[in-house]
């Protein structure tokens, strides 16, 4: 007997190697718009999971591994004749305006226009708990504490054994006469 292996697909990739964008995209039928059939949670969850794995910039149908460029929403950047800050400014205006925002060269909306990063550039670690993230801290601080833990129980015994009254016959009659005094 042969056995096959199949991987399984997320849901969301398999609707993403049918329709391609347009499964990111809302479509409107019969009148009435219908919600994508990728998420934008789910779609950026998997852009990062390529970006993280080294697979972002190609997709391979077969096995839904990666994320083509083309998926990524495009940013709407103002055009030189299109200004967001107005038709009606005067150049100077304008020229102030590309001065404070050196982001609206045409070659940096060229860059900005092709894919969507997201507004954080940088793809950082999650959040996760509180005690996940101070787990090595803790972990340092009890090690720290084991160190000296051993001179502090004989620190301890020492001084309880120097709480107890001395051995002997006179501690004994003492404790012997304190009970008769009780009865």
């Amino acid at each position: 007997t042969t056995t096959t292996t199949t991987t399984t697909m997320r849901t969301a990739l398999k609707k993403l190697s049918q329709h391609g964008v347009q499964a990111l995209r809302p479509q409107k039928v019969n009148d009435k718009w219908r919600k994508p059939a990728v998420s934008a949670r789910v779609a950026a969850d998997l852009r990062k999971k390529a970006i993280r794995s080294g697979t972002y910039g190609f997709f391979d149908r077969e096995t839904g591994i990666g994320w083509d460029p083309l998926w990524d929403a495009p940013i709407l950047v103002p055009s030189d004749n299109n200004n967001a800050i107005g038709a009606d400014l005067n150049d100077a205006t304008r020229q102030h305006h590309q001065q404070q925002h050196p982001m609206q060269s045409e070659q940096n909306r060229q860059i900005l226009a092709a894919s969507n990063p997201g507004k954080i550039s940088s793809i950082r670690p999650p959040k996760e708990s509180k005690r996940q993230r101070t787990r090595e801290s803790r972990a340092q601080k009890i090690e720290a504490l084991l160190a000296t833990a051993d001179d502090k129980i004989e620190e301890h015994r020492l001084e309880l054994e120097s709480k107890k009254p001395p051995k002997g016959i006179e501690t004994e009659f003492k404790l012997a006469m304190a009970k008769s005094k009780n009865k």
